[in-house]
């Protein structure tokens, strides 16, 4: 995904193929891509200390209220909002944890 540095609203998607085609170029790869596409370009994903998207805001209750099965990924569950979503699953809802490192033992899930 291409975005500008000042409107949210521009994203172009580019094909990971390209993508990795520039990476393997080095800084000259690229930084042509950046200048080709107009922007930064950044995986489609929130970093550490980004604004979470509006639409988790606005549906992650409902969406965990009805889960059937709840798979986390790659988390040391230390950080907020995200260590206190595993236990607002429902309590019958198994949970699965795949990190490369240990996360912590949830004694309590609600």
């Amino acid at each position: 995904v291409v975005q500008s540095r000042f409107s949210e609203e521009r994203e172009i998607q580019v094909d990971i193929a390209e993508l990795k085609r520039a990476l393997d170029r080095g800084e000259e790869g690229w930084q042509a891509l950046r200048k080709e596409k107009g922007g930064l370009v950044k995986p489609n994903i929130v970093f550490f200390g980004e604004p979470l998207p509006d639409r988790f805001v606005e549906l992650h209750l409902r969406d965990l209220a009805n889960c059937d099965l709840l798979i986390v990924l790659g988390t040391s569950l230390a950080v907020a909002p995200f260590n206190s979503l595993v236990g607002q699953a429902p309590a019958t809802a198994p949970r699965l944890l795949v990190n490369r490192d240990s996360a912590g033992i949830c004694d309590e899930l609600t």
